[in-house]
């Protein structure tokens, strides 16, 4: 990929494995790999904690944080991969009017796998939360890649490949 600044974000329900991908791409095409659930707001962590979703004002709130984070990552690595759920359009969109260039990928699994992967993390999102939260996962209402996590490593790393080329392809061409 050319040295011009390039964002991709990874988003996608509890359990479908936005940060395997973003990991893998970020290692693959010399990104910097950002978690955005480490500056998960304490109330928000809280929330989880407690089995409550999150209101749409904590949403808000935690979309200026992820984007004055990256804005901050930019000014230090020209290419940053991003993994949150982004649940909902509305903060998709707030990060796209914030990062017009950046490219958006939305990463997505069966439901029984995606229950598989919750039940073997053993993180503070417990199965019962995820089936909670994961109906609420808006479909994206723009176009942006997709990657079905469902395969093997090896189908994960293809899907990879075949996303790189495609990002390669559009960073030319800005």
């Amino acid at each position: 990929m050319s040295m011009e600044e390039a964002l991709v974000i990874f988003f996608g329900k509890t359990g479908a494995g936005k940060n395997y991908i973003a990991e893998i791409f970020a290692e693959t095409y010399d990104y910097y790999f950002y978690d955005a659930d480490q500056d998960l707001p304490d109330d928000m962590r809280a929330a989880i904690a407690e089995g409550r979703t999150f209101t749409d004002e904590m949403r808000s709130r935690y979309a200026e944080i992820i984007k004055d984070r990256i804005a901050a990552l930019l000014e230090i690595y020209p290419r940053v991969a991003v993994a949150q759920g982004l649940f909902k359009n509305r903060q998709r969109h707030e990060l796209l009017n914030r990062f017009s260039f950046a490219q958006f990928v939305w990463v997505d699994a069966e439901d029984q796998l995606i229950e598989e992967r919750v039940k073997q993390r053993g993180n503070e999102v417990t199965l019962e939360y995820a089936r909670k939260i994961n109906p609420l996962f808006e479909t994206p209402d723009f176009d942006c890649e997709r990657i079905l996590n469902n395969g093997s490593g090896e189908e994960i790393r293809l899907e990879i490949v075949r996303l790189g080329t495609k990002l390669e392809r559009f960073n030319e061409k800005r």
